[in-house]
């Protein structure tokens, strides 16, 4: 299998192929030749208006740089692949002159270098094992990107099979050429070739794990992601917005019929990505900020335990002019509690309630009371 990432090593190898999609750049010392590296293999140009989330990454170890994709969630966060930044060269390296990500550019290599204050890699990954699952990994940049921001697929059930589904990247556009990689940047229309249920992708047998990873590609091969495009985005519209669904994680070959590429199930990991790059809590007001209340009439406020750990959080703001039902509190792991905010005054105010949590940046909202115009 070429990965996309050094994934199913001992399935490569039994087959003479390599497991990995990331391709190292030959302008410095060589990397192993199953460094992270991937291209999409029979695709087109992509419109880059509608691609600002894209990153062309440039992860750096102690073999030197090589070629993967990212996706960016906010002004300085990006979801790539674990096995480009944890790799048998090392870790990818941060601070400046070191690892760095170019967004959305209009050629491969060109545009500012935007370097990284950290890296973080799901706890589950192991680089050297036989089946790479948890192939996930968040990149924080040391300023912010500019770019537009993708956001994470939540919805479990979906994508469903037969989901058109659409992969970038730079990668090589025939297998095992390096020269084939893309100057500008390619995008692969797939499909969803397993669903969130599905246990069956191609050839692989049980060395694709569903709840873990998604198959997607077309049924005769001819598609794919490839060297070059590893940790880069997969693409589908859910609930009618478009959402990162997968990460290019491996595949056999590219683009062989049979096998179709593996990406990392974004939906699996969207609650870690979120602790680590949001917060440990996800804090909500539905009726928005400013809130427009009058005497006696109530909001709510959300506040949702991300993790599997317990957690505190507090309310202050507004004792004048508002009762919150529990200001304070604990929320275990994985549950909720929703706070009942009811306006006490009858005077015209903006009042700022603000929430702290456990390991999470304070939120603030704004509540207009009695007809004030905030």
């Amino acid at each position: 299998m070429t990965s996309r990432a050094p994934k199913r090593a001992l399935l490569a190898a039994v087959i003479g192929g390599s497991l990995v999609f990331a391709s190292a750049i030959p302008a410095v010392a060589a990397t192993t030749s199953d460094g992270p590296s991937i291209r999409v293999v029979g695709g087109s140009d992509a419109n880059r208006e509608g691609t600002g989330w894209f990153l062309r990454f440039a992860p750096v170890t102690n073999s030197g740089p090589s070629n993967c994709g990212a996706t960016q969630i906010s002004s300085r966060w990006a979801v790539t692949a674990a096995h480009c930044v944890s790799t048998p060269d090392g870790m990818a390296k941060t601070g400046n002159g070191k690892s760095y990500v170019q967004v959305n550019p209009a050629v491969r290599g060109a545009g500012t270098r935007i370097y990284l204050e950290k890296v973080i890699v799901h706890p589950g990954y192991q680089k050297n094992a036989r089946l790479q699952i948890n192939d996930v990994a968040l990149l924080k940049t040391k300023v912010s990107m500019g770019g537009a921001k993708l956001a994470l697929n939540t919805t479990k059930s979906a994508p469903a099979t037969g989901t058109p589904e659409q992969v970038f990247g730079f990668g090589e556009r025939v297998y095992g050429n390096y020269d084939s990689q893309a100057t500008t940047l390619q995008q692969g229309n797939v499909e969803d070739l397993a669903g969130p249920s599905g246990s069956k992708c191609g050839s692989y047998g049980s060395d694709y794990r569903g709840a873990y990873e998604i198959c997607a590609g077309l049924p005769g091969g001819g598609v794919d992601a490839c060297q070059g495009d590893s940790g880069g985005p997969l693409v589908a519209t859910v609930a009618g917005r478009r959402a990162l669904v997968g990460i290019v994680s491996t595949g056999l070959g590219c683009a062989q019929a049979n096998y179709p590429g593996i990406y990392t199930r974004v939906s699996t990991y969207a609650n870690w990505i979120k602790s680590k790059a949001f917060g440990k809590f996800e804090v909500t007001a539905p009726c928005g900020s400013p809130c427009a209340r009058s005497h006696n009439e109530s909001s709510t406020i959300k506040v949702r335990n991300r993790t599997n750990t317990r957690g505190t959080y507090s309310v202050s703001g507004g004792s004048n002019y508002l009762k919150v039902s529990n200001r304070w509190g604990t929320i275990k792991g994985k549950k909720s509690k929703t706070l009942r905010v009811r306006v006490t005054t009858t005077k015209q105010r903006c009042v700022v309630v603000k929430v702290k949590a456990s390991s999470t940046p304070a939120k603030s909202f704004t509540i207009a009371t009695n007809g004030k115009v905030c």
